[in-house]
């Protein structure tokens, strides 16, 4: 092979080389790919010990006409995006009610929102319903 060849194919080669870098700059200029994916992520405390999903909050005996509740229901945000939280009863009888004062909150990553829990028990109730409630984590 002569000395031209090999400097055409040099030249060539290295021409090749600087369009792939010109256009990965490009893209990356024109194109960029910078962001994250949203994570919610959360954790749930009753009364200061970590409540874990499906297990039953044991309410104890409870007396119809009474309310009975938990000092402190918490959620932590352990994700990446600002969530608001929420619960949402079901199966429970029209006339009982289930509250959280922190109830469509917002919090930011790393932050908790906390508040009492309470169930009202009408004075009507002859019997305990099968129940439960979804928490609802909201970016």
């Amino acid at each position: 092979m002569t000395a031209i060849k090999k400097s055409l194919i040099a030249i060539a080669l290295l021409a090749l080389f600087i369009g792939m870098v010109a256009a990965h700059t490009a893209i990356k200029y024109f194109y960029p790919n910078i962001g994250t994916i949203n994570q919610p992520s959360i954790e749930v405390y009753l009364d200061g010990q970590k409540y874990e999903n499906n297990t039953a909050i044991d309410w104890g005996a409870c007396d119809a006409g009474a309310t009975y509740g938990f000092f402190n229901f918490s959620v932590l945000n352990t994700g990446n995006t600002n969530l608001t939280v929420y619960i949402v009863p079901h199966g429970l009888p029209s006339n009982w009610t289930l509250t959280w004062e922190a109830n469509n909150t917002l919090i930011q990553p790393n932050e908790m929102a906390s508040g009492w829990l309470n169930l009202t028990i009408p004075e009507t109730a002859t019997e305990w319903p099968t129940w439960g409630f979804y928490l609802y984590a909201k970016p």
